[in-house]
């Protein structure tokens, strides 16, 4: 039996685009317009054309549909294939992670921003910026709700020993302790101790280069606080 008679799945690839909003994690969701699932809110995605990869269907959502001034960073998070997640076919989506500084990158009507926040193990709280649209994860269309919740653990399993982190800062040529615990804070959902967090993960960066005192700044009426600069590519480490 050759290729041709086999009847091949189609493949898709969805983007979950994550930043830090107001010391708070965000997620970049659209609301469908058509079916299946019209009216709900889903991760913004596109078929895979025959003549590209995975990576570069990313790219072309990102650049044509998206239409994202800039590159951003992405990376692959994981293929789900269960056979009856989307009612029209059978259809195979490999989802990715994106990492967006400025939330004005994406300037696209049909694009919300919603602030996440947990709920239990399963399923998170999803809030528009605007207080108008509230919701569950499990309350997305197709399995997007798995897929927030799975790239939800992989964002907080990395923050601690790659520097993911520094993808969601703005200003990486200048920013204190205190702007980088905002951003840990916001990713890791709780709050962190602000000992805790110099003497473990800033001594870590710094102590793997990742980042470099540059001086310092003042801040309000107490001591300046130190400045530094984000100066790593893309080390590893592993805490003890």
């Amino acid at each position: 039996m050759g290729l041709l008679e086999y009847r091949h799945p189609y493949v898709t690839v969805d983007l979950l685009l994550f930043s830090v909003i107001d010391n708070s994690l965000a997620i970049c969701l659209t609301k469908r317009d058509e079916e299946p699932f019209k009216g709900m809110y889903s991760l913004p995605g596109t078929f895979i054309h025959e003549d590209e990869s995975g990576e570069g269907a990313v790219e072309r959502l990102l650049a044509d549909k998206l239409q994202i001034p800039k590159q951003i960073y992405v990376e692959q998070l994981q293929t789900f294939s269960d056979l009856y997640r989307d009612p029209r076919e059978r259809v195979i989506s490999i989802a990715y992670i994106g990492i967006i500084p400025e939330k004005e990158m994406v300037d696209i009507s049909w694009m919300h921003w919603f602030i996440i926040s947990n709920s239990n193990v399963d399923c998170l709280k999803l809030t528009s910026l605007n207080d108008e649209d509230k919701l569950l994860s499990s309350e997305l269309g197709f399995d997007h709700g798995k897929m927030l919740n799975i790239a939800l653990n992989r964002l907080r399993g990395k923050i601690d020993y790659t520097d993911i982190l520094f993808k969601f800062i703005q200003e990486k040529q200048c920013f204190t302790a205190s702007d980088l615990r905002n951003v840990y804070q916001a990713v890791a959902g709780k709050e962190v101790n602000r000992g805790n967090f110099t003497k473990y993960q800033m001594n870590t960066y710094i102590s793997t280069g990742l980042i470099k005192k540059t001086g310092t700044q003042s801040v309000g009426r107490g001591r300046p606080a130190d400045t530094y600069t984000y100066t790593g590519g893309e080390k590893l480490w592993i805490r003890s």
